[in-house]
């Protein structure tokens, strides 16, 4: 279990310029420059950076809340209700490459993986380090890179299995410190680098360290990766690596798993350093009431709603949702703190994983153990021991729905399902799954800073 401790943060980097101005200006340097050398020198300048891609991390427009928040919202839980602005663009499928949203988006997700290969570039330079830390920094730094890839390409790059050989547009790999200009890559290149980066650091990262990246952190997030590319083998082997050997446990309050406190499923989150750190609010405040309106900025989906309510003795039903005096349906599944951490692996996610994939090779035992898990925990019955391997997926899938709501896989996840065995998905029963528009606009600085950029295709979904 993960101890609620807080980590220092390195509040930002000091420019480094070289200057082409001749011997006689270089001769009398600016007096509040510092050389890369003195910059990264010691252990606790290394920590330091490490620190400050963790923080890049919780950022509301890294996994802060806005990367959630656009899952769903290009998704079907969200309503139409109050959703305006850049919004509206992801809402309706009609991004373009002027949305703050995706600039946000791509520009802080890259901050962190920025950050990381700032360190895995210049670890050489820091004198003092022992072997141990620089095998645990490099790991850490591996981790850290691999999620914004992961992110990035789910939203700007059509989702893996779209074409026979993933050769469809990804990203830009950020694998070094540089302003060289990089290409995007295939989508299918773009999740070998993924793999690669997470394969490398769980073979470094430590069995725990506290709130920080550990092993387990990273094959939770591998189990995720493989997951989202319908390779239910390896899914299902990291998933039941790190349910039977990491030491989590399920929580028995459906509210403890979003808490400011230590929860025993909590494999790897972003945390809140402080009282007064609001960097991870984005994910609890695009559904919770604001104060001084009493509006939230987004409400439930009818048919989210309905899923949710089928079943009046879910306690997820009565938990999770409540409706406003306007009748529009707010969910309240985050707390309301003053600071909020945010898992982003935990293990109700992982029974999901394995649970699906388990059904989907033949091992229906284990498929039935951990979908009853979390039906018992949510006051519903256990699924008959005779329903069909078929219809046993249509539950998981269906129960995936309603624990990770609010948590950004729904889009994610949909597309995933068309690739699977639903080629003629219409997201919202509108927009077919693969349309132009459920694929984010590369942002129009990208474009102008790098003329060979390739744009996605544009035109909507309806």
């Amino acid at each position: 279990m993960k101890k609620n401790l807080f980590y220092s943060i390195l509040v930002g980097f000091v420019g480094l310029f070289s200057v082409g101005c001749g011997d006689e200006y270089l001769a009398y340097p600016p007096s509040n420059s510092i050389t890369l050398e003195e910059f990264i020198s010691t252990p606790e300048d290394a920590q330091a950076v490490l620190n400050s891609a963790y923080k890049a991390l919780s950022h509301k427009d890294a996994l802060g809340g806005n990367t959630q928040f656009l899952g769903e919202l290009m998704a079907d839980n969200i309503s139409a209700a109050r959703i305006q602005g850049d919004w509206l663009a992801h809402y309706t499928w009609t991004t373009d490459i002027f949305l703050g949203t995706t600039r946000n988006l791509m520009a802080q997700s890259f901050r962190v993986a920025g950050r990381a290969n700032f360190l895995l570039d210049n670890m050489n330079l820091v004198t003092g380090l022992s072997e141990a830390e620089k095998t645990r920094m490099r790991g850490e730094a591996l981790f850290l890179r691999a999620i914004p890839h992961f992110e990035c390409v789910r939203f700007f790059g059509q989702p893996y299995g779209y074409t026979s050989g993933n050769t469809q547009s990804g990203i830009a790999i950020r694998t070094a410190w540089s302003k060289d200009l990089v290409n995007r890559s295939s989508v299918g290149e773009v999740y070998n680098q993924i793999i690669a980066d997470l394969n490398e650091a769980i073979t470094l990262l430590p069995e725990s360290q506290d709130i920080y990246a550990d092993k387990w952190a990273a094959k939770g997030y591998l189990a995720k990766v493989y997951f989202q590319m319908n390779d239910f083998q390896k899914a299902y082997d990291l998933a039941n690596d790190v349910i039977n050997n990491g030491g989590f446990s399920m929580e028995a309050d459906l509210m403890k798993r979003f808490n400011t406190s230590a929860s025993s499923e909590t494999i790897f989150e972003t945390v809140s350093v402080s009282l007064g750190d609001e960097s991870n609010n984005g994910f609890r405040d695009n559904f919770r009431p604001d104060p001084s309106t009493g509006l939230a900025a987004a409400y439930m989906s009818n048919d989210m709603f309905v899923a949710a309510t089928a079943n009046p003795d879910d306690l997820r039903t009565q938990q999770w949702y409540v409706a406003n005096t306007m009748g529009n349906i707010e969910c309240t599944k985050f707390p309301i703190t003053t600071y909020t951490h945010v898992p982003i692996v935990h293990l109700t996610e992982m029974k999901l994983i394995r649970a699906e994939a388990a059904a989907e090779l033949g091992n229906t035992t284990t498929a039935f153990q951990d979908i009853n898990d979390i039906r018992t925990r949510a006051g519903l019955g256990e699924v008959p021991a005779g329903t069909t391997t078929s219809d046993l997926i249509t539950i998981i899938r269906n129960e995936r729905r309603l624990e990770l709501v609010g948590e950004g896989n729904r889009l994610h996840e949909l597309k995933r399902q068309a690739v699977r065995n639903r080629p003629d998905l219409k997201i919202r029963g509108i927009a077919p799954w693969d349309c132009n528009g459920m694929v984010c606009q590369i942002p129009d600085n990208e474009l102008r800073g790098n003329p060979d950029m390739e744009p996605n295709p544009t035109g909507g979904c309806q």
